[in-house]
């Protein structure tokens, strides 16, 4: 559900974005040039934070992994002894 919103949300700021900088070039107006370069850099970005954030949440799962076979190793210490 994520991917499908990031996309979404991706998607609309790069058709925004293209719509407004050829709106600008075409009436010759600056500020909605810029305001368009802005909406595609978002675009990008928004992209880019979502990959940086799901390779987070796979780092912290296998880090969740590794503790509770450790806390597994643990127990099984403490239950011989």
């Amino acid at each position: 559900m994520s991917r499908v919103l990031t996309i979404v949300a991706a998607a609309v700021l790069a058709f925004d974005g293209t719509a407004l900088a050829a709106l600008g070039v075409w009436s010759g107006r600056i500020v909605l040039l810029l305001v368009g370069a802005a909406c595609l850099i978002s675009s990008g970005l928004v992209l880019w934070y979502w990959r940086w954030y799901q390779r987070r949440i796979e780092t912290i799962a296998v880090l969740r992994h590794g503790l509770a076979e450790e806390t597994r190793e643990l127990r099984r210490f403490l239950s011989e002894n």
